[in-house]
């Protein structure tokens, strides 16, 4: 029954090419070995987006929404890596305030000229905001 879900969900050329597989494991396994291969193209691109991605003539929050987007497809992408355990040493938090971070500083570098002065103070606060505090910050500044 799983096999037929599957083979229907597929369009009619890629069912074609697995419609004699033996079970359902075995079809499913050679779907995700010929296409889960793509992924690693979107694993170099996604980065480069989000590195590539100004600010511009976006208001804070689309621009925002853009990156919170590639964020959230990147985080789909590596969720495979992701430590499941229960952590009583601190480490995973850590990893975690890292991440979020990196994100601010992501967020803070594709801003246009005029919010260097806002910028500044946040990047100069210790430890560094949430990203929904500084969302606030940057949003206050732009509606002066």
């Amino acid at each position: 029954m799983v096999t037929y879900w599957i083979l229907n969900s597929l369009s009619k050329e890629i069912a074609d090419s697995v419609e004699y597989a033996n079970d359902a494991v075995e079809l499913w396994r050679e779907l995700e070995d010929r296409y889960e291969q793509t992924n690693d193209a979107r694993l170099y691109q996604i980065p480069k987006e989000i590195n590539d991605l100004p600010q511009g003539t976006l208001d804070i929050t689309n621009y925002y929404t853009q990156l919170k987007k590639l964020w959230e497809e990147l985080s789909t992408f590596s969720a495979k890596t992701q430590c499941s355990c229960q952590c009583i040493c601190g480490a995973k938090e850590n990893m975690h305030k890292a991440e979020h971070d990196k994100r601010l500083i992501q967020f803070l570098l594709g801003f246009n000229e005029v919010y260097t002065a806002v910028r500044g103070s946040i990047l100069m606060m210790n430890p560094l905001p949430s990203m929904a505090q500084a969302l606030s910050l940057l949003i206050q500044d732009e509606k002066q």
